[in-house]
Order: C-alpha cells, then structure tokens, then sequence
C-alpha cells in the first residue's frame, strides 16, 4: 500500500491548473468547468492527475490509454487492471490517494464545526453515546475520528448508501488499536489505520489487510506538473 497527498492550497496549484486540465478526460473537463468555486475545481482535478501519476508510473501505461469504469454504486476502478486498486478523498486544502493490490478506502475530513446531533443518524448507538462523552474540547476530533473510519469502510465495501451506517460500529477508547463490530454481515475489510497528516484534519484507511503504509508522501506540485506532462 502507498498513499500520496497534494497540498493544493499553495499558489503553484493554481498556476499549474491551465496546463494540467488538458492531461484529464473531456468528460472530467466539463464538470471541472461547471464548479461554482475555485477550489472544488482545484481539488477535483488535482485528484485526477494524482491518480493518473500514480497509475502510470506503477503500471508503465501512456495516460491516453487510461480508461475508468464504475460499479453499480459509483465506486470507480481502472479498466483492464483488475489488480491495480485505488481510492481518493479530498477535502480541505488536501487530496489523498491510496492504492494497493486489494480494494481499500480513504478519506479525509477538515475539523469544522458540526452539530453533534448528526450523529444520532450516522453513528451506532454505542458510537453516538462515546461521542457525547467526550469533553467539550475533544469532541469535535473525536466525530470526525468516527466520520472518517466509517466513511474510509464504506468506501472500501463500495456499497454506497445501501450500507447501513448504523451497521457498524468502532470503538477508540483503546487506540492505536480500533475495535470494529458489524450487526448483520460479514466483511473481509476490518484493518484500520488513522494517519496524523495535517493537525486541522482527520483521515483514516481501510483495508482486507493489515500491511499498511507507513507514512503518507507528499507529492511536490511543481515535480508532478513536470513529470505528468511526459505521460501522454
């Protein structure tokens, strides 16, 4: 497993944008074109070319030939590489990318203000009653401790909505272990990791393994414009 980040706050984002959006789809392009705000298209399209980095350089293949497919809840995957497997999450300032030779999830979340009564709706009972336990200076990091390993399962199941959020449940209070129960279902993706990349932000992998990254690389935007235009 590797995971990458791209910090696209910094000005060579934005620099970068115009040379850059002509190394994504048409189809990408135009829903690149109808953000309303600058930032989502910067993280849209930053989250593209990082994936598009990455399989070319693990897989040796020309970005043209590049072609994504997506299952029947939206979960994307690349076509003709049934063992290349990625998932991606922005927010914030931030876009991430895990991949691996078995499916996985990630997500990333920027720590803002929330009313906690979401929880009642996302959480399981037991989550929801941790949660409200929590001093008032913790709670907030503590939400998004449980929004994002759940999001991080989600995404690894590929499931979308279908999957009961109150199906499953975590519980942190032994961290670095995270327990993990399910009511109603089995799973192959019960290894978990939270990795410490910003302290304004939480983030979490899920995985059907426990051989998890040690450590989330960077990536210079400056070096990905470079190297991504050589991937034609």
């Amino acid at each position: 497993m590797e995971i990458y980040a791209i910090d696209t706050s910094k000005p060579e984002a934005e620099r970068h944008y115009e040379l850059l959006v002509n190394q994504v789809s048409l189809e990408k392009q135009h829903k690149l074109d109808r953000f309303l705000h600058r930032e989502d298209a910067l993280r849209g399209l930053y989250a593209d070319v990082l994936l598009r980095w990455l399989v070319c350089r693990q897989l040796k293949m020309p970005n043209a030939s590049l072609q994504f497919t997506y299952n029947a809840f939206g979960k994307p995957s690349l076509l003709n590489a049934p063992a290349f497997h990625f998932n991606v999450s922005h927010s914030g300032k931030w876009v991430v990318c895990a991949i691996d030779d078995h499916p996985l999830g990630i997500d990333i979340e920027q720590l803002r203000p929330i009313d906690f009564e979401v929880g009642r709706v996302c959480f399981s009972d037991t989550e929801y009653d941790a949660l409200m336990q929590q001093d008032a200076e913790s709670r907030l990091a503590y939400f998004y401790d449980l929004w994002t390993l759940k999001e991080s399962f989600v995404k690894a199941e590929g499931q979308g909505l279908r999957l009961p959020l109150k199906s499953f449940s975590f519980e942190l209070e032994a961290r670095p272990s995270i327990g993990f129960t399910t009511e109603g279902f089995t799973t192959e993706y019960c290894h978990f990791k939270q990795y410490e990349l910003d302290p304004d932000y939480k983030m979490a992998v899920c995985a059907a393994h426990d051989h998890f990254a040690q450590e989330v690389q960077q990536v210079d935007i400056n070096t990905l414009r470079l190297e991504v235009a050589t991937l034609a």
